[in-house]
């Protein structure tokens, strides 16, 4: 009878123990013992209004799960009413982890953004914006000068992910647009290229996609066949390949084509 309570009270003392000693297990070691990643969040799909912050590192229903936000960068030029008429913004996914492989996509990613505030076309809008101000260029009273770059979850299963991207610039003539991809491996830190997400021949296959989709166009098809980087972003089973206005010689329009994907 005395071995069956002090077995009772080892068990009970286990039951209690084991939740604390799970809480003083390190972050990383909870990464490498659960079950393949994804991340946790939400984003309007509007393009205008921004959620959520979410929980730094959680396990749910056995996998780990990582936060992101969609954070903006953004600069604003207003006339001597304080009316805003042109924009400069940047949306952009930032993950909530202290895993050394996902703070490192995030200066990476931060720092796509502060290129985006020195380029010629930030630096243009500046400068469009206080001339139609002073000479008074605007079509409509409303009107607003702008580029900015939307972001929205394309893709997120086991440590993978891709964030569709898309540029909107006007300056009181058409709108030209481009798209691409924020494509990352959270596991290694790894930003993907369109090789690590087409299996095979990859350029082979981009080539014969691109085939059906110039059809007669042959300017086009050899833009594409001569590109040595290109944009994309991904969902299930498709890859999307990107070309903004102008790219393909197609004047404002943008172009996009697919091709079969490896992640499912």
């Amino acid at each position: 009878m005395v071995r069956f309570k002090r077995y009772v009270t080892n068990v009970l003392f286990l039951c209690m123990a084991l939740p604390v000693f799970a809480l003083a297990i390190p972050q990383n070691v909870l990464a490498r013992t659960c079950m393949p990643s994804a991340i946790y969040g939400q984003v309007e799909h509007d393009g205008i209004n921004n959620n959520k912050i979410m929980q730094d590192m959680d396990v749910r229903n056995g996998a780990l799960v990582i936060g992101y936000e969609i954070k903006e960068d953004k600069k604003e030029y207003k006339d001597e009413s304080g009316n805003i008429r042109g924009i400069v913004s940047f949306k952009y996914p930032q993950f909530i982890s202290t895993l050394h492989s996902v703070t490192r996509i995030n200066k990476q990613i931060k720092k796509k953004s502060m290129q985006y505030f020195k380029s010629g076309n930030a630096k243009s809008i500046k400068e469009y914006t206080k001339d139609a101000i002073k000479h008074n260029r605007f079509y409509e009273d409303t009107e607003q000068y702008y580029w900015t770059t939307f972001c929205d979850i394309s893709y997120n299963k086991d440590n993978i992910v891709s964030f569709h991207m898309s540029e909107w610039w006007y300056a009181g003539g058409v709108t030209n647009r481009h798209y691409y991809g924020l494509n990352y491996n959270l596991e290694t830190g790894k930003e993907l290229s369109v090789k690590d997400v087409i299996t095979g021949n990859t350029k082979a296959k981009i080539l014969k996609a691109a085939g059906k989709y110039c059809k007669d166009d042959n300017v086009a098809y050899k833009i594409i066949k001569n590109t040595k980087k290109y944009n994309f972003y991904f969902e299930e089973g498709t890859v999307y390949i990107c070309y903004g206005s102008y790219e393909l010689n197609h004047g404002p329009d943008f172009d996009i084509f697919t091709v079969k994907g490896k992640y499912k």
